[in-house]
């Protein structure tokens, strides 16, 4: 299974396995939402990958150019991430190695971020004459506006150390102290009172649902509007001529290089 589920005394945790990177599919997307929505009696939820990616970004193979699979990957990444701000369980992304275009969206949705200090963390989308619309929808609330324009307008990717400085991530560790410091979270927030943890995670939650209700739709349509675009035509024929193998416009050996 490319999603794994284990959960036992309040906490759960869905690790994303999908050699070698990551890469999401439809059907991945839509498991994801599936188990979040139903990890039943978890407080905690934490959403981790492989040590090398968390995820290298959706499938261009499955994207495009038919609109068919254009709105098919909208609706799933749509689903995954109204999943992890509607779950009654408080998320917590594990974030090592390469967490890129749909994948950062997906840790952008939840309610703390955790990365390691060498990840590589980026929406290279513009790169293929588009653009991450759950990242334009979610970013401004939680780097704000100036720092998610730089992201998204130049396709960069930062560092982990970087993401947690702009606060895309709640806090930067060494690679070997990601689980460490990740239980010790999720301990934490076990040790607290069920009431107040869920008041204040809904609070805190408050924005990235707006922001999932209002302004993903708006960029839903903007995104649709590129699907019979010269630009974005050509730079799928380049990505697929190129014998690159992953999502968002890079090969593995360039992943996370500006």
């Amino acid at each position: 299974m490319p999603l794994r589920l284990a959960v036992d005394s309040g906490r759960a945790g869905l690790s994303i396995e999908i050699p070698p990177v990551n890469v999401l599919d439809v059907a991945a997307l839509e498991e994801l939402a599936r188990l979040v929505l139903g990890c039943a009696g978890a407080r905690v939820l934490v959403l981790s990958g492989l040590p090398r990616a968390f995820s290298a970004g959706v499938s261009i193979a499955e994207h495009f150019p038919e609109p068919k699979a254009i709105e098919a990957m909208l609706a799933a990444m749509r689903g995954a991430l109204n999943a992890l701000v509607r779950t009654p369980a408080v998320t917590v992304a594990a974030v090592s190695g390469v967490c890129l275009g749909g994948g950062a969206e997906l840790a952008a949705a939840c309610d703390v971020v955790f990365v390691t200090e060498d990840a590589r963390i980026g929406f290279p989308e513009i790169r293929l004459a588009c653009f991450p619309p759950g990242a334009a929808a979610l970013l401004p609330a939680r780097i704000g506006g100036a720092r998610a324009a730089d992201w998204i307008l130049t396709g960069r990717t930062v560092s982990g150390r970087e993401a947690a400085q702009a606060g895309f991530a709640a806090r930067a560790v060494a690679p070997f102290d990601l689980d460490r410091e990740t239980e010790r979270l999720v301990d934490q927030l076990l040790a607290t009172s069920p009431a107040a943890l869920a008041g204040a995670r809904d609070l805190l939650r408050a924005e990235r649902r707006r922001a999932l209700a209002e302004a993903l739709p708006h960029a839903e349509v903007a995104y649709r509007l590129l699907a019979g675009s010269e630009d974005l035509s050509r730079a799928v024929r380049e990505f697929r001529g190129g014998r690159r193998e992953t999502a968002e416009g890079k090969r593995p050996r360039e992943i996370g290089e500006d």
